[in-house]
């Protein structure tokens, strides 16, 4: 049978999976046809990210490959479920020319952050994310732009808490980095009642209840999360997918291992209307086991399908 549509989602690292898993769920529940989506973990080499890679040219020449590598499946849409990736994508020559329709994340955190202050009026923001995304200054931009006050929007990085949170959001790894974090966004404090915590990082989705009661404490106020996954969840499915076309390939790219149209469907992944999700996870570098398991963890209750790919991911070292 074959598919109805091909999505691709991707980030630099598993954060993006929450929205993978929404997303599945959600076209799922809604039966929207037999739709495959394929996660690509964009983390460029072992033991180095974007954020390690000496500019924005050196961060836009290797995101370039791994755009091309995914347009290479002609899919209907690409996902960047990713803030530094949305910020480094319009600095990619992919970018001038994309014959594939993009969307990155850094719209729905900007529409997410706008509504709220705009209809809180006495609330402040801090904005938090890598050394990229910060160091932008995007969020920050594009809120004034649309009429909000500067003075209400701060912007703070938090340096190694998205690989600490994807090799074990458990650790005294991250509860160290949180408290950094905190005592930076003190020193930062926009004011405002409530604060507003933007998680301008797709990891941070995964302990935002600890983020947030970790900066309370350190501002003696209330903070509470805006997280754009949900929001760019919402916002994709205000569109139609874009179908397959004619004579498109059914099955997996030809260039991936035959995992996909051969695997089983996990327990709670039929549709409600007769349609079908299949998930698969592509990885260039190495997954950790101790890291998908915990991701997988975090992932199951909203989408045991995304859980299942993360588990059995497809290792490709020349993915791009």
């Amino acid at each position: 049978m074959p598919l109805d549509a091909h999505l691709v989602v991707t980030d630099s690292g598993l954060g993006g999976l929450s929205i993978c898993a929404a997303l599945e769920r959600r076209l799922r529940l809604e039966g929207l046809g037999r739709t495959r989506i394929t996660y690509v973990n964009a983390w460029p080499f072992e033991g180095r990210g974007y954020n390690d890679l000496p500019d924005l040219a050196a961060r836009a020449a290797v995101f370039d490959r791994a755009l091309d590598r995914m347009a290479a499946w002609s899919p209907g849409r690409i996902l960047i479920a990713c803030n530094t990736l949305s910020i480094i994508y319009p600095h990619t020559a992919f970018s001038r020319a994309a014959a594939v329709q993009v969307d990155g994340i850094l719209d729905a955190g900007v529409g997410l952050f706008a509504d709220s202050l705009t209809a809180e009026p006495s609330a402040g923001l801090i904005v938090l994310g890598t050394i990229t995304t910060i160091e932008s200054g995007v969020h920050a931009g594009a809120l004034v732009e649309r009429g909000i006050d500067p003075h209400r929007i701060r912007a703070v990085h938090c340096h190694g808490l998205a690989g600490a949170i994807e090799r074990d959001p458990d650790s005294v790894a991250v509860a160290d980095l949180i408290a950094a974090c905190a005592a930076r966004v003190r020193a930062a404090d926009p004011g405002g009642v409530p604060l507003y915590a933007g998680l301008c990082c797709t990891h941070y989705g995964y302990v935002s209840d600890r983020l947030c009661a970790a900066l309370g404490a350190a501002v003696g106020r209330p903070v509470q999360a805006l997280d754009p996954n949900a929001r760019m969840v919402t916002d994709l499915a205000l569109e139609p997918l874009a179908p397959r076309e004619p004579g498109q390939p059914t099955g997996l790219p030809p260039d991936l291992p035959p995992r996909l149209d051969a695997q089983a469907r996990t327990p709670g992944q039929p549709s409600s209307a007769g349609g079908a999700v299949f998930v698969e996870v592509v990885s260039k570098v190495t997954l950790e086991p101790t890291a998908c398991q915990a991701i997988a963890r975090l992932v199951a209750p909203v989408s045991p399908a995304t859980a299942h790919a993360l588990l059995s991911y497809a290792h490709v070292p020349d993915l791009f």
